[in-house]
């Protein structure tokens, strides 16, 4: 099968000489991920392209743009855990402004994190 063939080529290309640093390293890739590359070829509704994924992390990339990078690996961690947090609450169908209210309002009346919320019936 002709997908079969491309990824046999895809994994030689890695076994051959390149005089090219540049070529080598886009070698090695196709080689080390010659099983996952075509899988949009073997099963319908796989995208071809990461088009989704970048879109999904854009708002998290623009914030710490905007908000001048982090000050520190603390700060880019907490960062990282506030718009993961973020960005399911949103997913599934939630105000995540509304929702951290809710679970610091809870926190503070409890002692006890609430796990976040599952995802709305009407949105998410």
């Amino acid at each position: 099968m002709a997908v079969s063939r491309l990824q046999r080529r895809a994994w030689e290309l890695g076994q051959e000489e390149w005089e090219s640093a540049d070529a080598r390293r886009l070698a090695d890739r196709c080689a080390r991920h010659a099983d996952g590359l075509f899988t949009f070829l073997w099963h319908d509704g796989v995208d071809p392209t990461n088009n989704h994924a970048e879109r999904e992390v854009r708002p998290a990339v623009q914030m710490r743009k905007n908000s001048y990078q982090n000050a520190s690996p603390s700060g880019a961690h907490t960062q990282a855990v506030l718009m993961t947090v973020f960005r399911t609450l949103k997913r599934r169908g939630h105000n995540p402004l509304g929702a951290l209210t809710q679970a610091v309002a809870h926190y503070a009346a409890t002692g006890q994190l609430p796990n976040i919320p599952h995802a709305n019936a009407s949105g998410g």
